[in-house]
């Protein structure tokens, strides 16, 4: 009986070691063949400019990859995800040792701003990287709804945004306006568009009339407006809107935080630029640009194809 128990004890352990050992193989083989699976094919842009420039990258980089079945590389320092709600997908989330974007087809737009349809054409489900500016709002039409969540503010710049309106509006400074009054956010970009060089390749930058008419067309069409504007050459933009009562000028606030403050105003009076494009496709109110967008004949024409309508949203409004 004492030998039949010790044979027992004997033959567990085997078949304990026998599993042990079994159970590590296993192991071992399903690593490896996990770590031998290919990282999924990538879409990569080469990310450029501020930041109404790099949102249309990334709404072309998000298109292209919902589009073609690919993971959107985007890099560790990306601007806008600090302001918006948007996912870090780096290359270092896929396990890679280096950079994806290297060594794969690339891709470069024919026009920076018109559509390019050949880059949506691209083979499916293989990687690319694709260089431009992407400014059309025919790239990511159909993601629309997507991306509107994707440019949420984050609740900080949101915060403190709706907190500035809320000021603004229950100061004695408006005698015109009372909290029901129609908002007309005003973004005025001038910089680098009057330097000889710029205006040269064909870019301008609207006059001080161009302004003074889109405020009266608000204005004949509400009976209480008040303007809050937002710009890069504040002495110009000061002497430009003198006069009017009822204007209100953003000081203090980074990019950013202009912007949020912008889209929470009913409607839009655009200048130039990526930036004041942005402010008027958030506030979805009514909006105007200035017509003359390039120099007719210009090398800045040949960046639209000489054609503004794939770059001017739906439903916006030319003004002289």
């Amino acid at each position: 009986m004492r030998n039949l128990t010790r044979y027992l004890i004997k033959l567990g352990l085997f078949l304990v070691a026998v599993l042990l050992v079994s159970h590590l193989f296993a192991c071992k083989y399903s690593g490896e063949r996990h770590t031998k699976q290919p990282p999924p094919a990538v879409a990569c842009v080469g990310f450029r400019g501020r930041l109404g420039n790099l949102m249309f990258q990334f709404a072309f980089l998000y298109s292209v990859s919902q589009n073609r079945g690919l993971y959107p590389v985007i890099p560790e320092n990306f601007q806008p995800s600090e302001p918006f709600r948007i996912n870090k997908t780096t290359w270092h989330l896929l396990g890679v040792n280096k950079s994806p974007c290297e060594n794969i087809t690339s891709y470069t737009e024919r026009w920076p701003c018109s559509f390019d349809e050949k880059l949506m054409d691209t083979p499916i489900l293989q990687s690319a990287k694709f260089n431009g500016y992407f400014q059309s709002w025919k790239y990511w039409i159909q993601y629309e709804n997507n991306l509107r969540e994707i440019f949420q503010f984050q609740d900080t710049i949101a915060q403190r945004a709706d907190k500035q309106l809320r000021d603004i509006l229950s100061t004695q400074d408006f005698p015109c306006c009372s909290e029901n009054a129609t908002i007309v956010g005003i973004h005025v970009r001038r910089g680098d568009y009057t330097s000889k060089t710029v205006n040269e390749y064909g870019q301008i930058t609207p006059n001080a009339s161009y302004y003074q008419n889109a405020m009266d067309y608000f204005e004949k069409l509400y009976p209480q407006v008040l303007f809050i504007v937002a710009s890069d050459d504040l002495k110009w933009t000061k002497i430009a809107l003198k006069g009017r009562k009822n204007v209100h000028i953003s000081l203090g606030n980074f990019g950013p935080e202009d912007m949020a403050l912008l889209s929470l105003t009913n409607h839009t009076i655009m200048s130039v630029g990526t930036f004041g494009w942005w402010v008027a496709w958030m506030t979805r109110g009514i909006t105007l640009y200035y017509k003359p967008i390039f120099a007719p004949g210009s090398q800045y024409s040949k960046d639209f194809n000489n054609d503004p309508s794939s770059f001017i949203y739906p439903g916006w409004i030319p003004m002289v």
